[in-house]
């Protein structure tokens, strides 16, 4: 990459985190650059100025951004992906909660969804350890930036590569097989609801407070302010003593005081204060 072409990716860059909260810097550049190149030539535009020109001052450039920010998330994912968390919620947030659970339901929330491999499997999980013949019944919100991704978790169609921690007897039991692609069942679709929603903003529009809030392997893609607004949003969603799971390399520890650390299970959690 030039020198010039490193200011023109600076500028971009910059505005993607201003907007998304999402950080491309350093070598992350690089791929910045080779994700907006294929959209840049569909528009015919011939630098990463243009481009940057073009999502600042054209008509069309709100669209341009739900393009863009298709391109840019990882989307990663496939069912029962650390499923320890899922054992988490049944063994221990279920329990805690029985008494209130009588009257309402366990609200989950899954935030950066992608296509809903996390927010069924949670489904899957809760179906298979019988809370609901216990009486227990739950709401799950899942939300995420891509729109493509989101209307493709409201299909539940799948490839093998979103079945591979599953095995043969579970794809049997939980997917209808059509056309070499995998369907969900319906009875593993109930009680979730998907919506569009931004992190880097301070509000996640839902049906807050969540007792159960899972952000998996989303806030390393963010810039430390990116980090705070977001883990600020997701505190806000949150009832008091309700519990945060996020990816093993993500930590809160010493980077929010709205949360305090719990070992479960072998794993880290976090439970938010009751004051916060």
């Amino acid at each position: 990459m030039t020198v010039a072409e490193e200011v023109e990716c600076k500028l971009l860059s910059d505005l993607i985190q201003s907007r998304f909260g999402l950080s491309f810097d350093g070598v992350r550049r690089d791929i910045l650059a080779s994700r907006v190149r294929p959209r840049m030539a569909e528009l015919r535009l011939h630098s990463i100025l243009d481009y940057y020109h073009y999502l600042r001052c054209h008509p069309d450039r709100e669209s341009e951004f739900d393009r863009l920010v298709c391109r840019l998330t990882n989307n990663e994912t496939y069912f029962l992906r650390e499923a320890q968390h899922f054992e988490i919620i049944i063994k221990h947030v279920i329990p805690a909660l029985r008494s209130e659970l009588r009257g309402r339901p366990l609200k989950v929330l899954s935030a950066g969804c992608s296509s809903g491999e996390e927010p069924y499997s949670l489904v899957i999980a809760l179906h298979d350890s019988g809370v609901e013949l216990g009486g227990v019944d739950w709401e799950i919100d899942a939300c995420d930036l891509n729109r493509d991704r989101l209307a493709r978790a409201r299909e539940a169609i799948y490839d093998s590569g979103s079945l591979r921690g599953c095995d043969e007897e579970m794809r049997r039991r939980y997917f209808e097989r059509r056309d070499g692609r995998f369907v969900l069942r319906t009875r593993y679709r109930r009680g979730v609801r998907f919506f569009e929603a931004n992190l880097a903003t301070s509000t996640i529009v839902g049906c807050a407070p969540y007792d159960v809030v899972l952000c998996r392997n989303l806030l390393i893609y963010f810039d430390a302010e990116g980090f705070t607004r977001a883990a600020g949003a997701l505190a806000r969603s949150l009832a008091p003593g309700g519990y945060l799971f996020l990816g093993h390399s993500e930590s809160l520890i010493d980077r929010s005081p709205d949360f305090t650390p719990v070992w479960l299970e072998g794993a880290m959690v976090y439970r938010k204060l009751a004051a916060a």
